[in-house]
């Protein structure tokens, strides 16, 4: 996969269906998007628009960088799609630490797309990877013997490179079946439990439709796919996750299980793609937020919550799916997203980030920022203002980062504080940070 076929892949999912599944082989050109609204932002050198008062630096060129982690002695880990692992230390060029690239399929949105520490790295030097494994020796679409998305665990050594042999499989054998809607992103939670975010494959992996609105995966209870899980850093599962009982197996190295059965790695389920995933960990009492990237209609973020179905391929945003203005409450049983914007400049959630206190101006305290990889746009909620409806209008925080951008958002160290990073696929590749120029700070 390069920049081109992923671009495709997202702007295929505000097609209208007959293009969809007749023509995305065949594009070749991202639409014009018409020019952004900059009251109140100015541009910088080297990024976008941005407000008074921050500078977006580049930090380095990196090919189709996806995800980002930084040690706790700030070296900077950068994963790419072509399934390939950077270390970055303070001044430093980028290290090749691990190349995988000879077995990690790349097509579409497939590669190497998640990161993060182990919360003991400091003892014990584990980082966790996820990536598309070329597990038949083929990475062809649709194949009878797929790819498949596997997370694994490595030790990183002090010459800051990475012996493959260290590697040890946690998850493994959920299947790629389309090239799409893979997610992939690792975070740690304050108990030191790994959340996964799984996208439901693209194809159903039961064949019941060949139309991706129609996979059922995520509905299913029986497979990781569509799906949140929740793992100890060896691959186990913590007694308080939602899904155990008498009928709850483990499907951490099978992906799927039979039809009767639950699998135990489940935190949340009726996910499309959550792209990122992002903890608030200054609050009093952990938010986890889902990045979820929609098919027709809307782009959502949800609030992660222990046994929650957010209702994908039955809704799509706040209302049923393909709809934008028949939109009554969810079942029950469902639950509406946080915040759900509508395709029209815009069309492809990829990263978030909760601003750390006393790291911008208090204006920014309990602010979540987000971003689209179609527009180029990081988008800025409130989340002190204790809103009752789903969140339909963001506002907008930086502007004009390309038509293939952004895909992580990250705060990370700069100087004696903190500054946002971000991945882009932007002239081909590169790392960026957004930081805090002025003096008003709490």
């Amino acid at each position: 996969m390069n920049g081109l076929t992923l671009r495709l892949s997202i702007i295929s999912r505000i097609a209208l269906v007959a293009i969809v599944f007749a023509l995305v082989p065949l594009l070749m050109v991202v639409p014009s998007m018409p020019e952004p609204e900059t009251e109140g932002l100015r541009f910088s050198a080297a990024g976008g628009a941005l407000p008074v008062g921050f500078a977006d630096e580049l930090v380095a060129d990196i090919p189709l960088p996806t995800s980002l982690a930084f040690t706790p002695d700030d070296r900077m880990l950068v994963t790419t799609q072509a399934g390939i692992l950077y270390v970055i230390a303070s001044g430093s060029e980028p290290h090749l630490a691990l190349d995988y690239s000879d077995r990690v399929c790349t097509e579409r949105e497939r590669g190497m797309t998640g990161v993060t520490i182990d919360p003991a790295f400091s003892s014990n030097q584990f980082i966790y990877i996820y990536y598309t494994f070329d597990k038949y020796g083929g990475c062809e679409i649709q194949t009878p013997r797929v790819p498949v998305n596997r997370v694994a665990r490595f030790t990183l050594d002090p010459s800051d490179s990475i012996d493959s042999a260290s590697e040890h499989v946690i998850i493994d054998n959920i299947p790629s079946f389309g090239g799409t809607h893979n997610a992939g992103d690792l975070k740690f939670d304050r108990a030191g439990f790994l959340y996964v975010s799984v996208g439901d494959g693209g194809r159903d992996y039961r064949q019941r439709s060949d139309s991706s609105d129609e996979n059922q995966a995520a509905r299913d209870l029986n497979a990781l796919l569509g799906k949140i899980l929740r793992i100890t850093t060896d691959g186990d599962v913590p007694d308080t996750n939602p899904f155990l009982g008498d009928n709850s197996v483990s499907c951490a190295l099978t992906g799927i299980t039979v039809a009767k059965n639950v699998c135990r790695e489940i935190f949340a389920t009726g996910l499309r793609n959550p792209f990122r995933i992002a903890f608030q960990s200054s609050a009093e009492e952990e938010r986890l937020f889902i990045n979820d990237t929609g098919q027709y209609s809307w782009e959502e973020v949800n609030v992660g919550i222990s046994g929650a179905d957010y209702g994908w391929n039955e809704r799509e945003g706040p209302c049923p799916r393909g709809s934008t203005s028949e939109c009554p409450p969810p079942p029950a049983d469902m639950r509406d997203p946080l915040v759900a914007y509508p395709h029209e400049t815009c069309g492809a959630i990829t990263g978030g980030a909760f601003v750390p206190e006393k790291v911008w101006p208090d204006t920014y305290r309990d602010a979540y920022l987000f971003s689209d990889f179609l527009c180029g746009q990081i988008f800025l909620i409130d989340l002190d203002a204790n809103n009752t409806d789903v969140i339909t209008d963001p506002d907008i925080f930086a502007t004009a980062l390309g038509t293939a951008s952004v895909t992580t958002l990250l705060f990370g160290p700069w100087r004696d504080t903190q500054a946002l990073y971000y991945t882009t696929f932007k002239n081909g590749g590169e790392i960026h940070r957004i930081v805090f120029t002025g003096t008003t700070l709490p």
